[in-house]
Order: C-alpha cells, then sequence, then structure tokens
C-alpha cells in the first residue's frame, strides 16, 4: 500500500501529466504501482482526469484496475465507453467479477456487452441469481475430483487443469451427477500414497450453502466455522461455484457500510467525493423526514408552554435530558444491530436481551440521573428541580434503551433490515418520552419550583 505522504505526491505527479496531455508518462506511472493503489489514485482525481486515463488503458491495463476501482466510480466510467473497448478488458477478468461490473452497467450496455464476452455463458449464468445471492457472489471457477479417483489419478488431473494459484487449498469431491459429496484438502492430496482411493482421504462433512441464499449467510458461515472458502450448490446438491475469502470481506464490507449508512439515514452508494448532484437529493430527503419527527418533538415542548415561561431553568436542562437518552439508545441499537448482523440473536431471543439490557439501563439512569439531579440542584438552588431532572434522566435512559433493544428485533421480525431507520426512530422517541416526562414532572410540581 502507498504510504499516505508519497500518495499524494503520486496524485498531483498524475493529474499534472494529464492536464499536460503527457498520457504515456501517466500510464507509465500507474503501471509501477499495484492495480489497487491504481484504482486509488484515479479515485482521488476529478471527473476529467479519470476519463482520459481510463481511455487511454490498454485492455490489459484496463482489466488490471477494474475489480479494485468503487462500483460507482467504475460504473460511471464504463458507461462512456463503447462495447468494443469495455469486452477485451472483462475478458481478461474473472468472470463473477464481470457479472459483477456488468450488473450495475444499463441493460442495454450490459447486454451489447455480454454477448461479445468469450465467456458469455458463464456470466450469463450469475447473473441470473440475484446480486446479493450466494450465486450472485460465487466464482464459477473450483476443483472438482471423482470419490473413485486414486490419489494418482487426481494429481494428474490438476496438473492438466492448472488450476488458478489464487484458489484456496480445497479439492471438492462430486459424484457422477455432480452432487457435492465431499472435501480433501490439498494437504491430504499430496501425502497419500499415489494408489489410495479419495473416498479414503476425503471428508464427507463438506459444508456448503444454496445458490439461492442471502450472501450474509455466507459471509457468517464462513466466519464461523474459520472457512477459506465455501462450496456453492444449487437446490439439488450440485457443485455450482465457490465463495472464497476475498469474496466474504467484499461481503462484510458492504453488510456494515449499508448497516451504519442505513442507521445514519444515509443511502448504500453514498461516497464521501460523490458528486454533488447526486450526493444532495437522497440526503436531503431523509433529512426533511427527520424533519417530520423533529416536529413532535416540539410540539411536545409547546404543551408545557405554559410551565417553561413560569420556570425558565426547564429550559436550560431539556436538551441535556433527550440528548443523553438519544446517546443510550444508540450504544443499545448499534450493540443489537451487529449482534443480529452476526447471528447471536434473533427475536427468540427479545425477552433475555430485554432483560439484560433493563438491567443495565437502569443502572446507567441511576448513576446519571444522581449525578446530573445532584449537579441541577446546586446550580440553580433548587432541590426540587434535581429531583425532577434526575427522574426524568432515568426515564429517558430506560425507554431510549428499550426501544433500542425492540425496534431492530421487530423490524427483523417484520423481516425488514434491522438497521433500517432504526437511529431516527430511537432519536425521536427520546426527544419525546424525555421532554414528556421532564416537562410533565415539571407541571405537577410547579409550585414547588416557583
Amino acid at each position: 500500500m502507498v504510504q499516505q505522504e508519497h500518495s499524494e505526491i503520486l496524485r498531483n505527479r498524475l493529474r499534472e501529466l494529464v492536464l499536460a496531455e503527457s498520457l504515456p508518462a501517466a500510464l507509465e506511472l500507474l503501471e509501477a504501482l499495484h492495480p489497487a493503489d491504481q484504482a486509488d489514485l484515479i479515485e482521488h482525481q476529478d471527473e476529467f482526469v479519470q476519463e482520459r486515463l481510463v481511455r487511454a488503458f490498454s485492455a490489459d491495463q484496463l482489466a488490471d484496475v477494474l475489480e479494485y476501482l468503487d462500483e460507482e466510480l467504475r460504473t460511471r466510467l464504463l458507461v462512456e465507453l463503447p462495447a468494443a473497448t469495455i469486452v477485451p478488458a472483462l475478458d481478461r477478468v474473472d468472470e463473477d467479477v464481470v457479472a459483477d461490473i456488468v450488473q450495475d452497467l444499463p441493460p442495454e450496455q450490459a447486454q451489447r456487452v455480454v454477448s461479445l464476452l468469450e465467456e458469455r455463458e458463464a456470466v450469463q449464468e450469475l447473473l441470473a441469481y440475484p446480486e446479493e445471492s450466494a450465486g450472485g457472489r460465487m466464482s464459477p471457477e473450483f476443483v472438482a475430483l471423482r470419490r473413485n479417483w486414486t490419489v494418482d489419478e487426481s494429481i494428474q488431473f490438476l496438473r492438466r487443469q492448472s488450476p488458478d494459484a489464487e484458489q484456496p487449498f480445497y479439492l471438492y469431491v462430486v459424484d457422477e451427477a455432480g452432487l457435492l459429496t465431499g472435501v480433501v484438502s490439498l494437504r491430504a492430496l499430496i501425502t497419500a500414497a499415489p494408489e489410495t482411493p479419495i473416498a479414503a482421504i476425503m471428508s464427507e462433512e463438506a459444508l456448503s450453502v444454496r445458490t439461492d441464499e442471502d450472501q450474509e449467510l455466507a459471509a457468517e458461515r464462513m466466519r464461523h466455522y474459520n472457512l477459506l472458502a465455501l462450496p456453492v450448490v444449487d437446490q439439488a446438491g450440485r457443485l455450482r461455484g465457490v465463495i472464497t475469502a476475498d469474496n466474504v470481506l467484499d461481503v462484510q464490507v458492504e453488510e456494515a457500510t449499508e448497516d451504519m449508512f442505513r442507521m445514519a439515514g444515509l443511502a448504500e452508494e453514498e461516497r464521501l467525493f460523490r458528486p454533488i448532484r447526486e450526493a444532495v437529493p437522497p440526503r436531503l430527503a431523509w433529512l426533511s423526514l427527520n424533519l417530520v419527527t423533529a416536529f413532535l418533538a416540539a410540539a411536545t415542548v409547546n404543551f408545557f408552554e405554559g410551565t417553561i415561561e413560569r420556570v425558565a431553568a426547564l429550559a436550560v436542562f431539556m436538551p441535556m435530558v433527550a440528548g443523553m437518552g438519544g446517546n443510550a439508545g444508540i450504544q443499545t441499537i448499534t450493540l443489537v444491530v451487529r449482534s443480529i448482523a452476526l447471528g447471536e440473536v434473533d427475536s427468540r431471543d427479545a425477552a433475555r436481551v430485554l432483560r439484560h439490557e433493563a438491567l443495565i439501563a437502569l443502572i446507567k439512569g441511576v448513576v446519571i440521573g444522581l449525578l446530573v439531579g445532584v449537579a441541577a440542584w446546586l446550580w440553580k438552588d433548587s432541590p426540587w428541580l434535581g429531583l425532577i431532572v434526575g427522574l426524568a434522566m432515568l426515564a429517558n435512559i430506560a425507554n431510549a434503551t428499550l426501544v433500542g433493544v425492540l425496534v431492530p428485533l421487530a423490524l427483523r421480525r417484520l423481516r425488514a433490515d434491522p438497521a433500517l431507520a432504526s437511529g431516527v426512530i430511537v432519536t425521536t422517541f427520546s426527544d419525546v418520552v424525555g421532554f414528556l416526562v421532564f416537562l410533565g414532572l415539571a407541571a405537577l410540581l410547579v409550585s414547588k419550583l416557583t
């Protein structure tokens, strides 16, 4: 990986060369770097420089960098290129990567590109699966042996096949119908006697995932069993492909980013340097929705306008009560969403999680409530104000914590993403309930405060 300071120098140099129309020198600068570093330099250029570079790439150069480019940028750059320019590069890329790239292209362009590919049938098979399924994520390149072969026959087969060096050292065993029946490690194959049947050294406990199952399930299964690769089978159990560790890393980054973005109300494709014309509309739409929930909190405050006018000191502590509740809720919801994503909890665990988090909420609420209550008492010289603030803090922390448990579990039960709008819902509840409890107690005890 290029160091940050050196990377900044390279970015500036690359831009200077392109603007000076020294494209051969710019391409030479990029060729000295790993494709991942090339992609990083390209992503940090403006659109003009990016387009000039991609158009100047040879098929080999474009193939090298495509896998590492940000998906949105990659699509934007390829949309501007003719199919005849894209196809020679894609013919040099693994089929699973090609399928990912083609899925993001406009339908008409995607159809033209696929029709010209050398491995169009393999790509079309992958495109038939949903993008976020195990079938859509798998690589069709794998090594399959027969259980009735000997070790010597299997090694001769491997020599003829010359499998990709990047494939993990798992060799899958299938029967005559292509059904997955076992797995053999490369170490076991090499150390066994030549005449040993594969059936004698294979493990029949070959974990797998179906083509129609979610990619997140595949990633979790690989993480749980510490696998470098996971075979993908169809409904009948026939081996169709393999999901590898690098695929899983991509899935986990995507899923974690998706959850984080959804909790904050950002689109899945949002990026820091996303073009302004594309970044503003979704963010503005979500903030507009937030504005509706903010009016609910404002309406609650407005209901107690008379109480606030009589005791102005209440206004000082209102943001504190609401804010601490919101923070407590976000703590809980982050833990619950993560646990759901890792398969550690589901809707059946709701009662146990609620008991656990309720106890934590009680402890947090008592401690924070005492601290704030005493501070309010000493600051405003009013024990009744301190009592009200302390009780409101306790109630709102408990409320926000419980909502932080129930909202993602309820969304999960409804088969929706647990992260979807969870942060907004928790914030709304903490604001409205916090103000309601705080100002409601103040209204009841207003004679003690004036």
